[in-house]
């Protein structure tokens, strides 16, 4: 019965969006309440509107109003009424999913006078803040040492970055890289413009992690627990808020390069940048926003390759030859990447109640993947590709002041190549590999891999303030995704003859289309009598792979294959917020939340076109078999905290929470078949701790953040594939996990004259990560800290009207070469017990250099 319910449900939501294929973003709210000056009586009927904006409201019969669906920025709020002198508040700042709240007083108005401007000020603690929330605006984004987004995220509280390549399945393979709170990588969701972006089969966002930011209006971070309207992920919310095309015609140019005649930090890097904004000539009310950023480097000068002249064969007249020997004439970059960033947004407005968008992103990149025991095989060396491009769509439409709705669609493609050569005949060209001084002298990489997912969405959302007391939100999103993976070793041939029949050879070659489906409904309920404010969700979540599985996986050569369960779940989410004084607030929240581990688990194994193409395939199975049919993994989070306004710019925040992690992906072993690995849920894990963040707003040229992070994380294995490189000695019991780091701390600095100069510096610090001596016992020993500082200086000028910036940019100001990995018998990065030196000594083992740059922006 459920099943057939299910089915009409989906019909119906597919053919009405099929007629409305719109999508929408994230806004914020401003209310307050108009008294009278003198007597402190509510002014009923009293206008307010935003100025140089078709927005506004009156007051109720208590005085008080509210204006929705305001993107995040700064506004000018007017109030008039007849008998009264007219007031304007200025510089409000609005930021998405939370409540500016402006107060008037106003004075009897005996004869006409000007209208009074005040400028509003940011109040000292958010009351409605009823979960962990950090963010920064495109000014801050502007001034930070960084080169992209991934940077600024890796430094706020409660997140964890990986500091090495994310780890996969796929060597090399995409991933966000980050660790929430305790958590496994690929938890966090991601957003842009309030739509669900990212890689389905790998996790992460391209676009969001590797953009510089400058087309980014507002970066939002919610941890732990968020609102029912975000599901999907377990651990956080990254959205962004795009640039919106201006009513005038504006634009940026900007670069920077490390080639400017010092050779120590010149790696031939160059990056470009352009922005354009302005009306469309002759279409009253539409804009646009362009937005272009290409970067390419030939990566850190410490790895490359080496290409020795008339090198013959694995006896060759050249031997190995000593790095501090080697002529610059024989390197070959070996970090190299290139890469390309850009969006286009449209925006028009046909009438005041409709705003219509469309948004179009894509992220390019390729880069070489650095192996070092191929160090004198530079051209054999795999390289990645990534492209990852979408559309978005939105309609919004404001029914009255109190209530608006938002259509939304989009069309995302993602597409992964990891490789020599993405022909597969050409691999087998290479020949076998061959050795000589423990390097490859002959041969490449065998596997590679080619990976690809469309993803088509549709969402709906209904906002409405039903009353001063209740906003509510409910909505509706389907999600389509074509998945398509596949895995190769270029070794052996590729067709295989069984009782007279040709298979093909493919590790795992598979194309399948999994649905999902989500609602929710969420109340914010705000009392200003007694300062009380309370959000309380639902949702509900529902996943149909669309795939089979083996009913009995200890046979897997004879047992039945069956269409995998639809899995549904409902999550609680519940959070206050009480704000004990115009200077205190507490929060509490609590949430369950789920996701479906990534599709790279669900389809692994699987040969479509191979002799058990009806069944995974087990004559070589790769990281393991697949289990389409494993149970979305589950997150209890719990969290309090305070925020307190210790001055008048300086705010603390002290937030506890701990983390209850269960039915995650990992492996059990299998004895059917000769034995083999299978994914299931078997793992699970908890994680605890402390985030105190000190926030000094801009003042006195001068604002700070100082963030620390203390967390213990306790899981039964690190990852699936961990888990897998254990064979059938799997225990299942709690250790600490391999990105445990009990200590974090970041300070982001800047000193700034806004008209004249400015001096950014990010400083930070954190545990080394755990690392095993005995294999019984995992995650005994601890690398060292890693340390590092980044630094800003920029100088501003005006120069015939244009706005110009210089500025040097030193990333690892101190040249600190962090370990990032290290042999576990040593204990050092650089050697192994029986191994020479100049073969254990990978550089991708440690951080990378000192990296100096110098840079300009021009805009108009």
């Amino acid at each position: 019965m459920i099943n057939v319910c299910l089915k009409y449900i989906l019909t119906i939501y597919i053919l009405f969006f099929s007629c409305l294929s719109l999508y929408a973003g994230i806004s914020g709210k401003i209310s307050g309440r108009v008294v009278d000056a003198e007597t402190g009586e509510p002014i009923p009927g009293a206008n307010i509107i935003v100025v140089n904006k078709s927005l506004g409201a009156a007051t109720d019969l208590e005085g008080y109003f509210y204006i929705l669906n305001l993107a995040p920025g700064q506004y000018s709020i007017e109030v008039s009424f007849i008998g009264y002198q007219t007031q304007r508040q200025t510089r409000i700042l609005v930021q998405s999913d939370l409540t500016s709240k402006v107060n008037f007083k106003l004075s009897s108005a005996i004869m006409e006078l000007e209208t009074i401007e005040i400028i509003a000020t940011k109040p000292l603690i958010q009351k409605d803040l009823t979960a962990s929330q950090q963010g920064f605006s495109t000014e801050e984004i502007e001034a930070a040492p960084i080169e992209n987004l991934s940077d600024l995220i890796g430094i706020q509280a409660g997140i964890n970055s990986s500091g090495s390549e994310p780890s996969g399945y796929v060597s090399g393979a995409p991933g966000d890289g980050l660790h929430i709170r305790g958590g496994r990588e690929n938890e966090t969701l991601f957003l842009i413009d309030g739509v669900k972006v990212g890689d389905d089969i790998y996790g992460g966002s391209r676009y969001i992690q590797s953009t510089s930011g400058s087309s980014i209006k507002e970066m939002k971070t919610i941890i732990g627990t968020f609102n029912a309207e975000y599901g999907g992920k377990t651990g956080a919310v990254i959205s962004v808020v795009t640039k919106d095309g201006e009513e005038k015609f504006s634009g940026a140019i900007s670069g920077y390069t490390d080639k400017f005649g010092i050779e120590t930090v010149d790696r031939n890097t160059f990056q470009g940048e352009l922005s354009l904004s302005g009306p469309i000539p002759y279409i009253n009310n539409f804009s646009f926003f362009i937005n272009g950023q290409a970067r390419t480097t030939d990566g850190r000068p410490d790895i490359f390759g080496v290409e020795i002249p008339e090198w013959q064969d694995s006896k060759g007249l050249v031997g190995r030859v000593p790095d501090e020997e080697l002529p610059d004439s024989w390197k070959v970059p070996a970090n190299w990447n290139d890469e390309w960033n850009g969006m286009v947004k449209l925006n028009y407005k046909p009438k005041n109640t409709i705003t219509i968008s469309a948004n179009y992103f894509q992220s390019w990149q390729q880069r070489a993947k650095y192996k070092h025991n191929y160090r004198y095989l530079p051209y054999a060396q795999p390289w990645i590709e990534t492209n990852n491009n979408g559309i978005i769509l939105k309609l919004i439409h404001t029914l009255s002041p109190s209530t608006f709705y938002e259509v939304m669609g989009s069309l995302q493609n993602t597409d992964f190549f990891y490789g020599i050569n993405k022909i597969r005949e050409k691999k087998l060209l290479y020949g076998d590999r061959v050795t000589y001084e423990d390097y490859y002298v002959s041969g490449a990489i065998h596997d590679y891999n080619i990976d690809s997912s469309q993803t088509l969405q549709a969402v709906f959302n209904i906002t409405s303030q039903i009353s001063n007391n209740h906003l509510l939100k409910a909505g509706l999103e389907l999600r389509r995704i074509d998945v398509f993976h596949r895995m190769d070793m270029a070794g052996g041939s590729p067709v295989q003859e069984i009782d007279g029949e040709l298979y093909e050879t493919h590790l795992a070659y598979v194309q399948r289309v999994p649905y999902e489906l989500a609602g929710y409904i969420q109340d914010k309920m705000e009392f200003e009598e007694i300062g009380f404010i309370m959000n309380v969700g639902l949702r509900f979540e529902y996943w149909n792979p669309h795939m089979e599985y083996m009913e009995n996986p200890d046979l897997p050569f004879t047992t039945a294959m069956i269409k995998t369960d639809q899995k549904m779940r409902f999550s609680p989410r519940f959070g206050i917020s009480y704000p004990i004084s115009d200077k205190a607030a507490f929060h509490l929240a609590y949430g369950h939340f789920y996701q479906l581990s990534r599709y790279m688990e669900l389809v692994s194994g699987l040969n479509d076109r191979g002799y058990f193409k009806d069944r995974p395939n087990l004559n070589d199975p790769g990281p393991g078999i697949s289990n389409p049919n494993a149970r979305p993994e589950k997150t209890v989070s719990y969290e309090t905290g305070v925020q307190v306004s210790l001055a008048t710019a300086l705010t603390i925040y002290a937030t506890a929470f701990y983390r209850e992690m269960s039915d995650l992906m990992g492996v059990r072993w299998m004895e059917g078949g000769g034995g083999y690995i299978y994914l299931d849920n078997v793992d699970f894990g908890n994680s605890k701790g402390i985030e105190i963040r000190l926030n000094k707003r801009l003042s006195d040229l001068w604002a700070a953040r100082l963030n620390y992070t203390w967390t213990t994380v306790k899981i039964s294995t690190s990852s699936p594939q961990t888990a897998a490189q254990r064979g059938r000695f799997i225990s299942y019991q709690s250790f600490l996990a391999d990105w445990d780091r009990p200590h974090f701390f970041s300070l982001s600095l800047l000193v700034s004259n806004p008209t004249s100069w400015a001096v950014s510096m990010i400083t930070s610090a954190r545990s080394g990560r755990p690392y095993s001596v005995l294999a019984e016992v995992l995650n005994t020993e601890r690398m060292p800290w890693e340390i590092n500082v980044d630094l800003r200086l920029s100088k501003y000028f005006t120069v015939f009207g244009l706005s110009n910036t210089i500025y040097l940019q030193v990333l690892n100001l101190f040249d600190r070469r962090n370990i990032r990995s290290v042999y576990s018998e040593t204990g050092k990065w650089d050697i192994d017990i029986g191994k020479p030196r100049h073969l254990t000594a990978n550089p991708n083992r440690i951080s990378d250099s000192r990296r100096v740059r110098i840079g300009f922006k021009i805009g108009f």
